[in-house]
Parts: C-alpha cells; structure tokens; sequence
C-alpha cells in the first residue's frame, strides 16, 4: 500500500483500465497537495485505491459540520479482490497517513443506497452522523457515454 507516483500511471491504466482518465485525475489532484492517491497492490497488480481528502469533507453540508475531518473518497476494490480485506487495508493506510500529519478525525461519505459499503465503514469503528449532501458527478462507462449521478451520503466519521 503506498502513495500511487507517475511511473504507476502506465501500469494502472494497463491493468486496471478506468474510462475518463480516472487514475491521471487522482495523480493531478495528488500533486496540486490536496489528496494522497492511495494504491493497494499485490505485487505488480493494483488491487484496490482511495483518495485521501485534506482539504476536508467535500460535501458543504459535512465540511460545515466536520471542518477538521479529513475524508476518505473514491474507495475502490476490484471485484475479484473484494472479500479480502483490501478496502479494510486501504481505510487503515489512510488512517495511518492522517495520523502522521496530526489529523484526529477521518470522514467518509456514503450513498444511502450503498448498505454494503456503511456496513464496512460501521465495522471499522466509524459512525453515523446524520448529515447529508447532495453530489452530482459525470462519469464516462466503457463505451464513452457520459452519465449524470446524483447521489445523497451520509457522513460517517471516526476519530484517529
């Protein structure tokens, strides 16, 4: 698990392709100094990834109520490795970076359709707090068609 560099870039999009340059959107964020790219491999194969959030929750709603929180976003975990324990590993890494940089609080916001995802994060010790925002994002499917989200999360957080 380490910090993805620009080397990993033609690795990633070879072995874990993402349609609309999602890992070289994540590696620019990572340089401007607002997030760390975080990579979990098994040998030269990405298996999971997240984006550590400085800047806070990104939601208004949360970084209002959670201004200090840093967020854990865009958790991921290819499908053939789910069930063991990458996502766990990547939450803890990111928890280990936040503490090293004196953060005491971590955040994590969650779609009130994605059980599967609040059970993990309730399991790991974070905790519900009521507040909700409203994302919308594109995203670009394997055939290049754009689509429109909107999604409602709920803000889960921990302390560090």
């Amino acid at each position: 698990m380490r910090a993805a560099i620009a080397a990993d870039l033609p690795l990633l999009d070879e072995r874990w392709p993402t349609p609309g340059d999602v890992h070289a959107s994540h590696l620019a964020e990572q340089s401007a100094g607002r997030a760390t790219f975080l990579v979990a491999w098994d040998g030269d194969e990405p298996v999971g990834s997240a984006m550590v959030q400085w800047d806070g929750p990104v939601g208004p709603r949360a970084r209002e109520s959670y201004p200090e929180a840093v967020e854990v976003n865009h958790l991921q975990v290819r499908e053939e490795h789910r069930g063991r324990g990458v996502g766990s590993a990547v939450i803890a890494a990111a928890e280990e970076l936040a503490r090293g940089r004196d953060r005491i609080q971590m955040a994590v916001g969650v779609a009130h359709d994605n059980d599967g995802a609040a059970r993990l994060y309730e399991r790991l010790g974070y905790r519900r707090t009521g507040t909700v925002d409203t994302v919308e994002y594109d995203w670009v499917d394997d055939a290049g068609t754009v689509h429109h989200e909107v999604e409602h999360d709920e803000l889960l957080v921990r302390d560090v």
